[in-house]
């Protein structure tokens, strides 16, 4: 098997003449479906799994993925698959759409005409850059003034917490779906929305209202996108065509 016989997949599209993919990817099709690949050494993928997140190689791949996938996005819905996905051979990919095809156009109907956004809320509770002034203080009175100052960042955290819960419910209502990705220390809320289009000016128009509310509590509040629907895509769905 030559190296043009492996094909780096990128994305499940529709299958329609004169999509405009640039210069190296192609589409190969099955029915209304097709796949967007193009020809590829499999030695850039071999050490995908131990490559560090940092290093330039992985960032590099991970770029020109995104990159085609935001290509067809601009015209067509897509699929986005697994990062990485590498198939031996157009029948591979045929395969992969004969085996997928319901699930995929039925996923394909649901994501089109939406796009994803971010919103990460973070809240960091202030630290003490001085010592409070006890001078003058009794015990019973420094433990009293310690309660409150405790009591104070505890109500300050509630606050915070709360207005992310109403950000969230708020969003939800203009969203087709949500979905929840980890939360590393700090963050209060990391969720993916999948916004249709007509419902955008609505959705960042909530988000802004909350958003002052939330940076006025101390919080830290960010919205990114547009993005495909990479987190509301079956990310499986090139593993069949290895079978």
């Amino acid at each position: 098997m030559t190296t043009r016989d492996w094909l780096c997949a990128y994305a499940i599209t529709r299958n329609r003449d004169g999509l405009d993919l640039g210069a190296a990817p192609r589409l190969v099709g099955y029915r209304d479906l097709g796949v967007v690949v193009s020809e590829v050494s499999p030695a850039r993928f071999d050490r995908i799994d131990t490559l560090d997140p940092v290093d330039g190689a992985l960032a590099e791949l991970a770029r020109e993925h995104d990159a085609v996938v935001r290509a067809v996005f601009r015209h067509e819905p897509v699929l986005p698959l697994r990062f990485g996905t590498v198939l031996d051979g157009e029948a591979s990919v045929k395969r992969l759409l004969e085996v997928a095809y319901d699930q995929a156009r039925d996923c394909l109907d649901e994501v089109e005409g939406h796009r994803e956004w971010g919103v990460r809320v973070r809240h960091t509770e202030p630290a003490a850059t001085t010592r409070p002034d006890t001078a003058g203080l009794t015990g019973t009175q420094y433990l009293v003034r310690r309660r409150e100052r405790l009591k104070a960042l505890q109500q300050a955290r509630e606050d915070v917490v709360g207005a992310a819960g109403r950000l969230q419910n708020a969003l939800r209502r203009h969203a087709a779906d949500s979905m929840e990705r980890a939360r590393p220390h700090g963050v209060l809320v990391n969720t993916a929305f999948l916004v249709e289009t007509g419902r955008e000016a609505a959705f960042h128009a909530e988000f802004e209202w909350f958003a002052r509310e939330l940076r006025a509590a101390g919080a830290t509040v960010e919205t990114s996108g547009p993005w495909p629907p990479y987190s509301f895509t079956d990310v499986e769905l090139g593993v069949a065509a290895d079978g």
